[in-house]
């Protein structure tokens, strides 16, 4: 299994926040959180300089875990459970996808 490049995990994981707030205050929400996550990924990627798929899909995870401290503490109770939680689910795994693609992209490259 390879390692965890912290460094370049959190500068991904750093970056994508930033491209996800831009995004919010320009009023495309849910735009900036995708271009965030594939920028994030790639910057892990780059940073760590090899298993950029892995690399990306960590950050990818912070980044799930970041928005949903986020939403979670912004939001409302849901008016209908099943369709938030189903939401929920294909948002990070789209947001996993994008950050591992990526980081796969960087090592690609």
């Amino acid at each position: 299994m390879p390692s965890v490049d912290w460094r370049a995990a959190v500068a991904g994981l750093s970056l994508s926040i930033v491209v996800a707030v831009g995004g919010l205050f320009l009023g495309f929400p849910a735009i900036g959180a995708w271009i965030g996550a594939l920028s994030g990924g790639y910057l892990g990627g780059r940073m760590a300089g090899r298993d950029g798929l892995f690399c990306g899909a960590i950050v990818g995870a912070l980044d799930v875990v970041a928005l949903a401290i986020a939403t979670t503490a912004a939001s409302a109770a849901a008016s209908n459970v099943v369709v938030d939680t189903v939401a929920t689910i294909v948002s990070d795994l789209l947001l996993l996808g994008l950050a591992a693609l990526g980081g796969w992209l960087a090592t690609r490259s």
